[in-house]
């Protein structure tokens, strides 16, 4: 497996910490190629001033259908993750690639991940689990195994996949449900695309978990991964090589307050955690913060998360707005959609321009679900009426079956 590309996916905001996780791969990895998905729509010249040796994507750039659109329905964690699956499958298809690597940005290398390499001659989809091994207190439970149990039991932080036929067909799934359904949406099964990793060894078959205890430490695992320094210097981890740490949750806290919990704030731990805050400050310099490309409209307007969920969950608005940025008249109507308050009824997303076709009995399913929320049922009929006004019984049919064109 020698032909390997890795990425990560961040916004602007985040390139100190792409800094840091691309210098440690140029000296582990120097023989991967790099890429950065940057989740912005910045100029060619704003790009260019991105010096960070690798190649540079944006979402403009994967081939989502209506994606100025789709991107509209995201928030910044929602969209960083939901153009994941879109870059995996463009490095895919690529001739040169045996394999792509994801690493979110907040992520250090800290030694040559042999065993990932290894890995991928056996198994076309690698994950790493939060957990490894089983609490032993109530607190440990409460703390880590239900939380796996609400965000997940695998980390999206990394994720391989070789360009066998089970990869690129998982690929392709992961691009079908990131585009409808990738949410921070708790409640209802749904955060970001992380939630679907558990499907995954369900529904592919040539899937590896790697329960390394030096891969993937992070502040939910470190407890059970004692970290100590060799005599050489290098970082342990259960005596291993520490193979890649997950800085998360450094800006809110998070990070900080589970390193108290695990009595941590000493120790090579805190080490690292020190040394990797000096090179983001060093870093800040070069990289100074800018606002989010897709946080506001064309006017400059703050977008609401509530504005967002209502053009999400309301096909008839993404009609009426295909170009939601620069929509003039829509803030009020995106404004009254949303003071009829959140639902618990998962709506089927961004349809404008979907992945995979809607057919008859999907539809059947959707009337069902939406009868139980009249106000869901009311959105469906209206949407159903427009069309059929404007296109007649034929366009009606063209949008409920599954080879159709725009839908519903």
């Amino acid at each position: 497996m020698s032909r390997i590309h890795v990425f990560t996916s961040a916004a602007g905001n985040y390139l100190p910490k792409v800094k840091v996780l691309f210098d440690s791969l140029a000296v582990h990895h120097p023989e991967w190629q790099r890429h950065l998905l940057l989740v912005e729509d910045w100029p060619e010249a704003q790009c260019a001033a991105v010096a960070l040796d690798a190649e540079l994507h944006q979402p403009r750039d994967l081939d989502i259908p209506d994606w100025r659109p789709w991107a509209f329905c995201h928030s910044m964690v929602e969209l960083c993750t939901a153009v994941k699956p879109f870059m995996l499958k463009q490095l895919l298809a690529r001739e040169d690639c045996d394999a792509v690597v994801y690493l979110d940005p907040d992520i250090c290398v800290f030694s040559v991940l042999s065993d990932v390499v290894a890995a991928l001659n056996n198994h076309a989809i690698l994950l790493t689990p939060h957990q490894s091994a089983p609490e032993q207190t109530l607190s440990g439970v409460m703390a880590n195994e239900l939380t796996s149990l609400r965000y997940g039991t695998y980390n999206l932080g990394f994720i391989a996949v070789s360009t066998a036929d089970d990869g690129k067909a998982f690929a392709q799934w992961w691009c079908q449900r990131a585009y409808r359904f990738n949410r921070d949406d708790v409640p209802n099964g749904l955060f970001t695309d992380q939630r679907w990793m558990d499907l995954v060894p369900a529904l592919f078959e040539s899937v590896g978990v790697l329960r390394e205890s030096h891969l993937n430490v992070a502040s939910w695992n470190a407890h059970q991964r004692e970290l100590k320094r060799g005599a050489d210097g290098q970082v342990l981890a259960l005596g291993a090589p520490l193979g890649f740490y997950h800085f998360t949750g450094l800006d809110s806290g998070n990070h900080d307050a589970a390193m108290q919990y695990a009595g941590q704030l000493d120790g090579v731990q805190a080490d690292l955690v020190q040394n990797y805050r000096e090179a983001l400050a060093e870093h800040a310099r070069l990289y100074p913060c800018s606002e989010w490309t897709f946080g506001c409209l064309s006017d400059g307007m703050a977008i609401e998360a509530s504005w967002r969920h209502a053009y999400r969950d309301d096909a008839a608005l993404q009609a009426r707005f295909p170009d939601p940025w620069r929509a003039s008249g829509m803030i009020d109507v995106l404004r009254r959609a949303a003071s009829r308050g959140n639902s618990d009824f998962v709506s089927p997303g961004f349809v404008a321009g979907e992945l995979d076709g809607i057919d008859v009995g999907r539809v059947r399913l959707y009337l069902a679900q939406a009868a139980k929320k009249p106000s869901q049922l009311a959105v469906l009929l209206r949407s159903a009426a427009r069309i059929f006004g404007r296109e007649g019984w034929r366009g009606l049919r063209r949008r409920m079956s599954r080879s159709g064109g725009e839908r519903m």
